[in-house]
């Protein structure tokens, strides 16, 4: 039987290419882990200013007694886990593998957590959660990794 046919022959090299670099770039993704982790930063920033949760939820109220000894204190600021601006300084960390932001504060741990603190650790303090990631800060890595693998774009 006779027939006729074409045949196409796609030289792959760009293609090969191209998932070299890529290969190359997931080996080493520094640049996308110092570029979450700076991310992280200002949103923790955010939720500070807005007073809020990774999740969206507004803090914990601060109880009337604190709200009014803060009042009275010479240049209070009468905002919640905000009144010498300490914890609000967090600091951006990554290596090849991670990135993440930390608090250098020894108090930290206990706000953004909850539980017990004081001499007999008596005292109750409600969780105020402010370092953490939420769905959209996971979708914001995912998209500058791909950037970076594809692209090779850096943010």
């Amino acid at each position: 039987m006779a027939g006729d046919g074409v045949l196409y022959t796609w030289d792959d090299k760009d293609l090969q290419d191209m998932i070299a670099k890529g290969i190359g770039r997931i080996n080493d993704m520094t640049p996308v882990m110092k570029n979450f982790a700076d991310y992280m930063v200002l949103q923790t920033d955010t939720r500070f200013r807005d007073e809020e949760a990774p999740d969206g939820s507004g803090w914990q109220e601060l109880k009337p007694a604190t709200s009014a000894r803060k009042e009275k204190m010479k240049g209070a600021i009468n905002k919640i886990l905000q009144q010498g601006g300490y914890l609000r300084l967090v600091h951006p960390h990554h290596d090849k593998d991670s990135a993440g932001v930390f608090s250098d504060r020894v108090y930290a741990a206990i706000h953004n957590r909850g539980g017990f603190a004081g001499p007999g650790r008596k005292v109750k303090i409600h969780k105020r959660e402010f370092l953490g990631f939420n769905d959209a800060d996971i979708q914001e890595f995912v998209e500058t990794c791909k950037d970076w693998i594809i692209m090779g774009r850096r943010a």
